[in-house]
């Protein structure tokens, strides 16, 4: 009886986490999120990526995490959670403050890189330094926030329709939830005045 060869070692499959503690410049990551996607500029033309999710820091938008997830043809980049730097430390929960402490980095906090790539003859430090390439560099890490701003403005944020549009919704439904339960507390109240 011939031995199961697992799918991974039959197909070529793996995976890595690509991490990095600076921010992602939009203009840039988007080229490389096109290159991916189309298959035809090296390394993406031999690392076949199926699959890929995490979180990004983008340099324009310290307060929000970006939520990353891609898989086949397809991506998205949307609006995710506050970075808990963005948080009041009284507003964590319990524990949290000694869990967070290897990811922790001044002055930036939780901000950071972290992607689940998995796919097929994944030349990991090939794909390492394309992500590399979208980074700000090490003297903009220096200058910090405004420079980033500044930089995005010049270069252009190709995410950010998208993510204003999210953004927007979320505000929507965040709004329609409190006016519905002002609503509903209003209605309760005449409620007791029948008799």
């Amino acid at each position: 009886i011939g031995e199961h060869v697992p799918e991974t070692l039959e197909y070529g499959i793996g995976s890595f986490t690509y991490r990095a503690t600076r921010p992602f410049l939009p203009h840039k990551l988007n080229q490389v999120l096109e290159d991916l996607l189309e298959k035809s500029e090296p390394p993406f033309d031999s690392s076949n990526i199926m699959r890929a999710k995490g979180f990004m820091w983008l340099a324009n938008c310290p307060q929000l995490q970006g939520d990353f997830s891609l898989a086949g043809q397809h991506y998205s980049l949307l609006p995710g959670n506050p970075w808990w730097a963005e948080i009041d430390r009284s507003h964590w929960p319990k524990g949290l403050e000694q869990h967070i402490v290897p990811l922790w980095h001044e002055p930036y906090g939780d901000r950071q890189q972290e992607i689940v790539l998995i796919g097929q003859s994944l030349d990991q430090a090939a794909i390492t330094s394309a992500f590399d390439q979208c980074l700000v560099s090490e003297e903009s890490m220096e200058e910090g926030q405004r420079i980033w701003d500044e930089t995005v403005q010049e270069s252009g944020d190709p995410f950010q329709d998208t993510w204003d549009a999210a953004v927007a919704l979320a505000q929507e439904a965040a709004n329609a939830a409190h006016d519905h339960s002002h609503d509903h507390d209003h209605s309760h109240d005449h409620d007791h005045t029948h008799s």
